[in-house]
Protein backbone atom coordinates (compact mmCIF):
# COMPACT_ATOMS: atom_id res chain seq x y z
CA UNK A 1 0.00 0.00 0.00
CA UNK A 2 1.73 3.26 -1.35
CA UNK A 3 1.84 6.39 0.24
CA UNK A 4 -0.60 8.02 -2.07
CA UNK A 5 -3.35 5.50 -0.72
CA UNK A 6 -2.00 6.41 2.40
CA UNK A 7 -2.83 9.83 2.01
CA UNK A 8 -6.61 8.84 0.69
CA UNK A 9 -7.35 7.40 3.34
CA UNK A 10 -6.45 10.57 5.37
CA UNK A 11 -8.52 12.73 2.84
CA UNK A 12 -11.37 10.64 2.94
CA UNK A 13 -11.78 10.63 6.54
CA UNK A 14 -11.36 13.95 6.60
CA UNK A 15 -14.13 14.49 4.18
CA UNK A 16 -16.30 12.73 6.56
CA UNK A 17 -15.29 13.88 9.96
CA UNK A 18 -18.86 15.06 10.32
CA UNK A 19 -20.58 11.95 10.18
CA UNK A 20 -18.12 9.83 11.82
CA UNK A 21 -19.69 9.29 15.02
CA UNK A 22 -22.94 8.90 13.99
CA UNK A 23 -22.32 6.27 11.91
CA UNK A 24 -19.65 3.71 14.09
CA UNK A 25 -21.20 3.71 17.31
CA UNK A 26 -20.15 0.09 17.55
CA UNK A 27 -16.61 1.26 17.17
CA UNK A 28 -17.27 3.50 19.96
CA UNK A 29 -18.79 0.64 22.13
CA UNK A 30 -15.71 -1.46 21.32
CA UNK A 31 -13.20 1.21 22.78
CA UNK A 32 -14.52 1.63 25.90
CA UNK A 33 -14.60 -2.23 26.50
CA UNK A 34 -10.80 -1.63 25.34
CA UNK A 35 -10.45 0.88 27.62
CA UNK A 36 -12.06 -0.91 30.20
CA UNK A 37 -9.49 -4.19 29.36
CA UNK A 38 -6.18 -1.94 30.62
CA UNK A 39 -5.56 -2.83 33.83
CA UNK A 40 -4.67 0.49 35.37
CA UNK A 41 -4.87 1.59 38.41
CA UNK A 42 -3.96 4.66 36.73
CA UNK A 43 -2.25 6.21 33.80
CA UNK A 44 -0.74 9.64 34.17
CA UNK A 45 -0.03 10.28 30.03
CA UNK A 46 -1.37 8.81 27.07
CA UNK A 47 -0.95 8.94 23.50
CA UNK A 48 -3.61 8.15 21.13
CA UNK A 49 -2.53 6.77 17.75
CA UNK A 50 -5.13 7.53 14.97
CA UNK A 51 -7.34 8.98 17.61
CA UNK A 52 -9.86 10.45 15.09
CA UNK A 53 -12.80 12.64 16.61
CA UNK A 54 -11.20 11.07 20.14
CA UNK A 55 -13.83 8.66 21.51
CA UNK A 56 -11.26 6.25 23.24
CA UNK A 57 -9.30 9.25 24.56
CA UNK A 58 -12.54 10.14 26.30
CA UNK A 59 -13.61 6.59 27.16
CA UNK A 60 -9.84 6.96 28.72
CA UNK A 61 -10.88 9.88 30.69
CA UNK A 62 -13.99 8.49 31.96
CA UNK A 63 -12.35 5.87 33.39
CA UNK A 64 -8.52 6.49 34.67
CA UNK A 65 -8.96 10.53 35.28
CA UNK A 66 -6.21 11.22 32.87
CA UNK A 67 -5.59 14.72 32.13
CA UNK A 68 -2.40 14.44 29.77
CA UNK A 69 -2.95 13.13 26.29
CA UNK A 70 -1.53 13.72 23.17
CA UNK A 71 -3.71 12.47 19.98
CA UNK A 72 -2.32 11.94 16.84
CA UNK A 73 -4.11 11.82 13.47
CA UNK A 74 -3.24 12.58 9.67
CA UNK A 75 -6.69 13.77 8.87
CA UNK A 76 -6.93 16.86 9.94
CA UNK A 77 -11.05 16.93 9.55
CA UNK A 78 -11.05 14.04 12.39
CA UNK A 79 -9.06 16.33 14.47
CA UNK A 80 -11.13 19.21 14.02
CA UNK A 81 -14.01 17.14 15.36
CA UNK A 82 -11.88 16.00 18.03
CA UNK A 83 -11.23 19.80 19.10
CA UNK A 84 -14.93 20.45 18.98
CA UNK A 85 -14.89 18.10 22.00
CA UNK A 86 -12.31 19.34 23.99
CA UNK A 87 -14.05 22.41 23.85
CA UNK A 88 -16.51 21.12 26.48
CA UNK A 89 -13.01 19.98 28.47
CA UNK A 90 -11.31 22.77 29.89
CA UNK A 91 -9.75 20.55 32.70
CA UNK A 92 -7.60 18.40 29.86
CA UNK A 93 -4.02 18.82 29.17
CA UNK A 94 -4.15 17.63 25.25
CA UNK A 95 -2.23 17.85 22.55
CA UNK A 96 -2.88 17.40 19.06
CA UNK A 97 -0.55 16.38 15.76
CA UNK A 98 -1.25 15.72 12.28
CA UNK A 99 0.94 12.92 11.43
CA UNK A 100 1.39 9.45 9.93
CA UNK A 101 1.52 6.62 12.56
CA UNK A 102 5.53 6.60 11.57
CA UNK A 103 5.95 9.70 11.61
CA UNK A 104 4.92 10.94 15.13
CA UNK A 105 6.19 14.20 17.04
CA UNK A 106 6.34 12.49 20.28
CA UNK A 107 9.33 11.47 22.50
CA UNK A 108 10.63 8.14 23.50
CA UNK A 109 9.99 6.08 26.78
CA UNK A 110 7.38 9.09 27.75
CA UNK A 111 3.63 7.36 27.98
CA UNK A 112 1.99 5.49 30.34
CA UNK A 113 -0.61 4.44 27.87
CA UNK A 114 -0.65 3.79 24.35
CA UNK A 115 -4.65 3.35 22.62
CA UNK A 116 -5.23 2.76 18.85
CA UNK A 117 -8.69 2.22 18.62
CA UNK A 118 -10.10 1.59 15.10
CA UNK A 119 -7.12 2.96 13.35
CA UNK A 120 -4.41 0.08 12.92
CA UNK A 121 -5.71 -2.13 10.56
CA UNK A 122 -5.64 1.32 7.87
CA UNK A 123 -1.72 1.24 8.98
CA UNK A 124 -0.17 0.34 5.76
CA UNK A 125 2.72 -0.72 7.28
CA UNK A 126 1.48 -2.65 10.39
CA UNK A 127 4.57 -4.21 11.85
CA UNK A 128 6.54 -1.21 11.80
CA UNK A 129 3.39 0.74 13.25
CA UNK A 130 3.43 -1.70 16.11
CA UNK A 131 7.44 -0.69 16.76
CA UNK A 132 6.32 3.21 16.01
CA UNK A 133 3.89 2.85 18.52
CA UNK A 134 6.07 0.86 21.67
CA UNK A 135 8.75 3.22 21.03
CA UNK A 136 7.29 6.15 22.75
CA UNK A 137 5.85 3.66 25.63
CA UNK A 138 7.82 3.96 29.02
CA UNK A 139 9.34 0.60 30.18
CA UNK A 140 5.84 -1.01 32.27
CA UNK A 141 3.38 0.99 30.60
CA UNK A 142 0.47 -0.74 28.89
CA UNK A 143 -0.65 -0.80 24.96
CA UNK A 144 -4.02 -1.22 23.96
CA UNK A 145 -5.45 -2.00 20.43
CA UNK A 146 -8.59 -2.63 18.85
CA UNK A 147 -9.15 -3.42 15.12
CA UNK A 148 -11.17 -5.50 12.25
CA UNK A 149 -10.67 -8.70 13.08
CA UNK A 150 -10.16 -11.67 10.14
CA UNK A 151 -13.64 -12.67 8.49
CA UNK A 152 -15.82 -9.27 9.51
CA UNK A 153 -18.73 -8.53 6.96
CA UNK A 154 -17.86 -11.56 4.56
CA UNK A 155 -21.41 -10.74 3.62
CA UNK A 156 -20.61 -7.66 1.95
CA UNK A 157 -17.40 -9.03 0.67
CA UNK A 158 -19.99 -11.45 -1.22
CA UNK A 159 -21.53 -8.94 -2.17
CA UNK A 160 -19.02 -6.69 -3.86
CA UNK A 161 -17.59 -9.96 -5.59
CA UNK A 162 -20.82 -10.76 -7.23
CA UNK A 163 -21.70 -7.43 -8.65
CA UNK A 164 -20.83 -6.83 -12.00
CA UNK A 165 -18.51 -5.44 -12.36
CA UNK A 166 -16.64 -6.87 -9.82
CA UNK A 167 -15.19 -3.97 -7.79
CA UNK A 168 -11.44 -4.94 -6.65
CA UNK A 169 -10.33 -2.76 -4.96
CA UNK A 170 -13.28 -3.29 -2.01
CA UNK A 171 -12.80 -6.46 -2.20
CA UNK A 172 -9.36 -6.37 -1.70
CA UNK A 173 -9.27 -4.59 1.30
CA UNK A 174 -10.62 -7.26 3.54
CA UNK A 175 -7.51 -9.20 3.29
CA UNK A 176 -5.20 -5.89 3.39
CA UNK A 177 -6.98 -4.38 6.85
CA UNK A 178 -8.38 -7.76 8.62
CA UNK A 179 -5.96 -9.44 11.32
CA UNK A 180 -6.43 -12.52 13.47
CA UNK A 181 -4.98 -13.42 16.25
CA UNK A 182 -1.52 -14.86 15.74
CA UNK A 183 -0.73 -12.13 13.36
CA UNK A 184 -1.43 -9.39 15.94
CA UNK A 185 0.78 -11.71 18.45
CA UNK A 186 3.72 -10.95 16.00
CA UNK A 187 2.97 -7.58 15.45
CA UNK A 188 3.23 -6.91 19.71
CA UNK A 189 6.09 -9.59 19.71
CA UNK A 190 8.38 -8.02 16.85
CA UNK A 191 7.89 -4.49 19.03
CA UNK A 192 9.26 -6.18 21.93
CA UNK A 193 6.00 -6.27 24.10
CA UNK A 194 4.65 -8.42 26.52
CA UNK A 195 1.13 -9.68 25.49
CA UNK A 196 -1.09 -9.39 28.30
CA UNK A 197 -4.15 -10.47 26.47
CA UNK A 198 -5.14 -10.99 22.77
CA UNK A 199 -8.86 -11.89 22.17
CA UNK A 200 -11.64 -12.00 19.26
CA UNK A 201 -15.39 -10.31 19.29
CA UNK A 202 -17.50 -11.91 16.95
CA UNK A 203 -21.05 -10.81 16.90
CA UNK A 204 -23.84 -11.48 14.09
CA UNK A 205 -25.43 -7.93 13.45
CA UNK A 206 -28.55 -7.08 11.39
CA UNK A 207 -29.15 -3.29 10.39
CA UNK A 208 -31.07 -1.62 8.08
CA UNK A 209 -29.56 -1.25 4.71
CA UNK A 210 -29.27 1.91 4.25
CA UNK A 211 -27.72 2.26 8.17
CA UNK A 212 -25.17 -0.32 7.02
CA UNK A 213 -24.24 1.22 3.84
CA UNK A 214 -23.93 4.64 5.08
CA UNK A 215 -21.38 3.21 7.49
CA UNK A 216 -19.37 1.89 4.93
CA UNK A 217 -19.51 5.50 2.92
CA UNK A 218 -17.74 6.64 5.76
CA UNK A 219 -15.51 4.68 6.92
CA UNK A 220 -14.15 3.49 3.39
CA UNK A 221 -14.92 6.41 1.36
CA UNK A 222 -11.16 6.59 0.37
CA UNK A 223 -11.53 3.45 -1.80
CA UNK A 224 -13.62 5.64 -4.56
CA UNK A 225 -10.92 7.49 -5.74
CA UNK A 226 -10.41 7.15 -9.21
CA UNK A 227 -14.27 7.14 -9.89
CA UNK A 228 -16.30 10.04 -11.77
CA UNK A 229 -19.28 11.14 -10.21
CA UNK A 230 -21.20 9.70 -12.80
CA UNK A 231 -19.38 6.53 -12.52
CA UNK A 232 -19.29 6.71 -8.20
CA UNK A 233 -23.67 7.37 -8.00
CA UNK A 234 -24.09 3.85 -10.86
CA UNK A 235 -21.27 2.12 -8.17
CA UNK A 236 -23.27 3.15 -5.22
CA UNK A 237 -27.34 2.23 -6.90
CA UNK A 238 -25.30 -1.01 -7.83
CA UNK A 239 -24.14 -2.03 -4.34
CA UNK A 240 -27.12 -0.61 -2.68
CA UNK A 241 -29.50 -2.95 -4.64
CA UNK A 242 -27.67 -6.10 -4.32
CA UNK A 243 -27.43 -5.31 -0.32
CA UNK A 244 -31.46 -4.94 -0.42
CA UNK A 245 -31.38 -8.13 -1.87
CA UNK A 246 -29.41 -9.71 0.14
CA UNK A 247 -31.37 -8.50 3.24
CA UNK A 248 -33.99 -10.12 5.09
CA UNK A 249 -37.03 -8.95 7.18
CA UNK A 250 -34.64 -7.57 9.77
CA UNK A 251 -32.22 -6.05 7.85
CA UNK A 252 -28.74 -6.92 6.14
CA UNK A 253 -26.95 -9.66 8.67
CA UNK A 254 -23.63 -9.52 8.52
CA UNK A 255 -20.46 -10.39 10.48
CA UNK A 256 -19.13 -8.03 12.97
CA UNK A 257 -15.41 -9.21 13.98
CA UNK A 258 -13.23 -7.02 16.18
CA UNK A 259 -9.48 -8.01 17.25
CA UNK A 260 -8.36 -6.81 20.48
CA UNK A 261 -5.36 -6.76 22.21
CA UNK A 262 -3.16 -5.76 25.64
CA UNK A 263 0.85 -5.84 25.60
CA UNK A 264 3.01 -3.78 28.41
CA UNK A 265 6.78 -2.95 27.60
CA UNK A 266 8.72 -4.65 29.48
CA UNK A 267 10.20 -2.42 32.72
Amino acid sequence: MSNQHSNAISAGFSLNAGDYDKAVRYNIHGAKRLIDALPGPSYDDVLDVGCGTGFATMAFVNRFGTTNITGVDPAVGMLEGFRAKLAEQPSLNVHLHAADVLAMPVPDNHFDAVICSMAFHWFPLKAKAAIAMAQPLKPGGDMAILCSGRGGEEEFKRILTEINPPVPQWVGTFDIVQRDIDEMEGYLEGADLEILDIWMERRIRRTPVEEFLNRMRVVASHLNAGYSPAELADLDAKITAATERAAGPRGFEYTFTKLFAIARKPA
